[in-house]
């Protein structure tokens, strides 16, 4: 096959992969995020889990920025956390991981956020004001 084609089929190949998950209509059967499975065994420590990643006593598969590794930023002068350099996004930095909260009052004195609540369709619990 002359080159152009090649590239050509992979090209084509590679943008009918990737168009399919971003196309997807939310509430089909399709729809469902790509949430890795937890384990079920419980853990104190990122080194007794398959992915190295414990997540309130349970070893979890980091995914996204849910077990990402970090370092904890700077407090502002009113005392949470600066939200432009946290990398966590709603999850808390804690251990040199993105991790779940574990109260209201861990989200309030970390990132200034309400509430700790599990967001359906994500992993781990997460800071924030979750809709009604």
């Amino acid at each position: 096959m002359p080159r152009p084609i090649i590239i050509a089929v992979i090209t084509a190949a590679v943008i009918g992969v990737s168009s399919n998950a971003c196309t997807r209509e939310r509430g089909s059967p399709e729809a469902a995020p790509i949430v890795a499975s937890a384990s079920e065994k419980g853990c104190t420590a990122d080194a007794q889990c398959p992915q190295d990643f414990c997540d309130r006593s349970t070893c979890q598969v980091p995914l996204g920025v849910y077990g990402r590794a970090c370092k904890p930023v700077p407090r502002t002068p009113e005392g949470p956390r600066d939200g432009k350099l946290n990398v966590c996004g709603a999850y808390l930095s804690l251990d040199g991981r993105c991790r779940s909260c574990q109260s209201d009052e861990q989200c309030r004195s970390e990132l200034g956020a309400p509430r700790c609540s599990k967001l359906e369709g994500e992993p781990g619990f997460r800071c924030g004001n979750p809709s009604p």
